[in-house]
């Protein structure tokens, strides 16, 4: 997910969002960067919410539950999830988005990932594995 997100970031510096769907807005308590707000996802720096799920970066951790608080606020009655339920519950947005991405683009993410920090480099193996069409 590290990688996701440093990609998602990217997205948003690149001003793709919009086209693939997102409305940038502020933050409604002014934290950090803006929200992103998709049909069924919210992406903030701190966090990606899908469908009832949050993963939030920081932690890098899942949890169900609603949204708000917005990232990076994790909701009280939220329930911690495994990483491997988490992570499984995202892959069709994730691969959905990948895919859209690369269409937008016309590539895949081979340039970006070389310029990976290191925090996200360590989980480059494991975000190949995922999409190995990316």
């Amino acid at each position: 997910m590290p990688v996701v997100m440093y990609l998602m970031g990217l997205d948003a510096a690149h001003e793709l969002l919009s086209p693939l769907g997102f409305r940038k807005l502020p933050h409604p308590q002014g934290v950090g960067s803006s929200l992103y707000l998709g049909e069924e996802a919210l992406l903030h720096s701190t966090g990606l919410w899908y469908r009832g799920v949050l993963y939030h970066r920081p932690k890098e951790r899942f949890f169900r539950g609603p949204i708000p608080p917005y990232p990076p606020e994790v909701h009280p009655q939220a329930e911690p999830l495994d990483f491997q339920e988490g992570l499984e519950h995202f892959l069709p947005f994730l691969r959905g988005y990948e895919e859209a991405v690369r269409a937008l683009r016309g590539e895949g993410r081979g340039r970006f990932l070389r310029r990976l920090p290191p925090g996200a480099r360590r989980h480059l193996g494991a975000w190949r594995a995922l999409f190995p069409e990316a």
